[in-house]
């Protein structure tokens, strides 16, 4: 064995140390600078020289591309290492496959001697290694349960509204008193609503940034770190940051929920516990917590600004007057968007909305609709949707909420009782998984059984988060359709006195026009036009003139 050790001298003794945000209650005992001081002592009274710290601070144990353990592999490749040693074996690594891999494979082939020290394994001692194989999976099963509990845990600070994100969007700040919670940034916030307001007043994303540029508004990151409130990445000098607004900067102020007083969770989940690679949530699973700090902007205006977003309707730079409806029309056979098209020889200000299909692809029929017969009928109908509001609210409100209610009072009350008894018991299926792999681990119980019981709970968990994902929708449709009317109410109470039909007005208070073909009828031209505002939909067969 001597001879063997001395024949190693020569190389690096790599001297390895990992810590990890999931060590949790450990983290003391298993911090960096007591790892080094324990693999220091091991290699000076076993006579290890020539030794050299590889340092993973911040890496779970379940991914093995972590730069310091990548830069030992890289050492290992060129032949320039001759042993390995480590604190313990879930220092190494938490997955057994990978741990296995390199324990039994690559550092045997390279000829490097691997020691974990408190689990007394020493390569070079081959009859004492039996137990290392089950002390990996072991190490695999914790970091699997340490990764369900964090879950747990962050799922849970999410339903109760607590922020998940260490960074707070421009135009907020964290309070003085409290660092969880957000409050209002003044200041910033002013330039929020100024840019939610040229955004629904028909202003692109690009315009806005230059807009703001020109005026030499401070970009966020500017503002941020005026005030201290730079958290991203290293510190920056306030020379290093330019004074131009960048178009995502404005897309992600107008597509942030946070605005409108609600917080955002799970925009992006990690693949698994194993793989660190973020994806994408569909926003129908994020979990949304209403009312979690002062909005910016109020609930209406997010919305308006946020059907423009998904609708894609803001115009370009034209030369054309397009009219305060273009983007909001639609074919009502294809169901795609009406063109404008101008008509120069016309002495009035005028054009034509056309259907795209028949447009570029003559997919469609050839109908069409003047630009001032358009907006003629629609400001005709708007007034007196309005008006009707104004004099009439209570009327209204009970108009819309029967029209767009799914279900009764009874009925919600139900299905808001299902959801509650959903969670718990998802929550309560998860607090029984853990103690399985508990149980497990310390032999309380075999693999078949367990392998059994959890195939049992997950299938129940897979059909109760379904079955929640349903009443979350159904519930969500039942509660917004009370509030529907109230909403346009409060949109209407901005314009009192409609006398010209104006872009702000017609992204404020409407979704889209649906214009159907032209037909005759005794001789004279006929052509329905459907009003689909937003929140209360087509309500034309309740309010007639």
């Amino acid at each position: 064995m001597k001879g063997k050790q001395q024949a190693d001298q020569s190389k690096i003794t790599a001297l390895y140390c990992r810590l990890s945000r999931d060590d949790g209650g450990d983290a003391e005992s298993n911090s960096i600078g007591n790892q080094k001081a324990i693999l220091t002592k091991y290699a000076a009274e076993h006579s290890f020289v020539n030794t050299k710290f590889y340092i993973d601070d911040g890496w779970s144990g379940a991914n093995f591309n972590r730069p310091g353990f990548q830069a030992m592999l890289a050492d290992i490749e060129d032949g320039i290492v001759g042993v390995v040693i480590c604190k313990d074996m879930s220092r190494f690594g938490r997955d057994y496959l990978n741990v296995g891999l390199y324990t039994e494979m690559t550092f045997p082939q390279a000829g490097v001697r691997f020691i974990a020290i408190y689990d007394n394994v020493d390569s070079a001692n081959a009859v004492d290694n039996d137990f290392t194989p089950f002390r990996n999976i072991i190490n695999e099963w914790y970091s699997r349960d340490i990764s369900k509990k964090v879950k747990a845990g962050m799922r849970a600070r999410a339903n109760s509204g607590k922020h998940l994100t260490g960074s707070v969007p421009y135009g907020y700040k964290r309070s003085d008193n409290d660092s969880n919670k957000w409050v209002v940034d003044e200041e910033a916030a002013a330039v929020v609503r100024e840019i939610y307001r040229l955004y629904i007043g028909g202003m692109t994303f690009r315009q806005i940034a230059e807009e703001m540029t020109r005026r030499k508004i401070d970009t966020p990151a500017k503002h941020m770190l005026q005030f201290g409130l730079y958290k991203y990445g290293r510190r920056l000098n306030l020379d290093e940051i330019p004074e131009l607004w960048h178009l995502g900067s404005i897309i992600m102020i107008v597509d942030r929920y946070e605005y409108a007083g609600h917080t955002v969770s799970y925009r992006h989940v990690k693949v698994s516990y194993k793989n660190k690679k973020k994806i994408q949530v569909p926003e129908s699973e994020r979990i949304i917590t209403r009312d979690t700090q002062e909005a910016i902007i109020d609930e209406e205006t997010w919305q308006i600004a946020h059907r423009i977003r998904e609708s894609g309707r803001h115009r370009k730079v034209i030369v054309h007057d397009k009219g305060p409806l273009n983007g909001l029309i639609y074919c009502d056979t294809c169901g795609n968007k009406l063109y404008f098209k101008p008509t120069p020889r016309l002495k009035s200000p005028c054009g034509c909305y056309m259907c795209g299909y028949n447009l570029h692809y003559k997919l469609c029929s050839t109908h069409y609709i003047r630009r001032d017969d358009l907006d003629t009928v629609v400001l005709t109908h708007l007034r007196t949707v309005t008006a009707f509001a104004q004099k009439h609210e209570d009327e209204f409100v009970k108009m819309v909420e029967r029209k767009t209610r799914r279900s009764g009072e009874d009925t919600l009350r139900k299905n808001e009782k299902e959801l509650s008894d959903g969670q718990a018991r998802l929550n309560e299926i998860d607090r029984i998984i853990n103690r399985l792999y508990e149980d497990k681990v310390v032999g309380d119980l075999s693999q078949e059984r367990f392998a059994k019981m959890l195939v049992g709970f997950e299938t129940e968990q897979t059909q109760i988060r379904t079955r929640c994902e349903q009443l979350r929708i159904t519930i969500a449709e039942d509660k917004e359709a009370s509030d529907s009317a109230d909403r346009f109410v409060k949109l209407v109470r901005q314009f009192t006195n409609i006398t010209e039909l104006t872009t702000e007005i017609a992204a404020t208070l409407i979704e889209k026009v649906i214009v159907s073909q032209a037909e005759k009828v005794d001789g004279q031209k006929r052509q329905e036009v459907r009003i689909i505002y937003n929140f209360i939909g087509d309500v034309s067969e309740e309010i007639t003139e």
